[in-house]
């Protein structure tokens, strides 16, 4: 650590404006929980960056996919955001806010409502403190339904 230390101060002294960090500090949850915050504070693209990096260090986390997920559909890219909430339920096939927000996407994007109301009564059996949210999807998804 001293080291590290005496070699910053060296470049410093040196004139070296640039410091090149080989090793990311941050854990995945860090990662995820700093693109929540940009995306609390209207920085979607900063967001995206973090959720990425989140996946980089631990591939297959569903929260970390479900809220890329999120970002495509706060933005009205209901394809991408299809995709992200698919890539999450293959990692994680019975989280219930992957269930929930694909149903959703689904019904936005015109897509199959019987898949949709599959989706949304999943989650709705999985469901614990997000009951409420996922019970409206489904009666939402199952309205759409009956005027098809």
């Amino acid at each position: 650590m001293k080291r590290a230390a005496f070699l910053l101060l060296l470049a410093a002294a040196a004139g070296c404006s640039h410091l090149v960090v080989l090793h990311d500090p941050l854990t995945a949850a860090e990662h995820n929980d700093l693109g929540v915050a940009y995306e609390s504070s209207g920085k979607p693209e900063l967001a995206r960056r973090e959720y990425r990096a989140a996946l980089h260090k631990q591939r297959g986390w569903v929260r970390a996919r479900v809220n890329l997920g999120n970002l495509e559909a706060a933005a009205g890219r209901w394809p991408e955001a299809e995709r992200c909430y698919r890539r999450a339920l293959r990692d994680g096939p019975g989280d219930p806010d992957a269930l929930n927000n694909l149903a959703v996407a689904l019904l936005r994007r015109g897509g199959s409502l019987i898949e949709a109301e599959s989706l949304a009564a999943r989650a709705v059996r999985g469901s614990g403190d997000r009951d409420s949210i996922y019970r409206a999807t489904l009666a939402e998804v199952r309205a759409a339904r009956g005027k098809r």
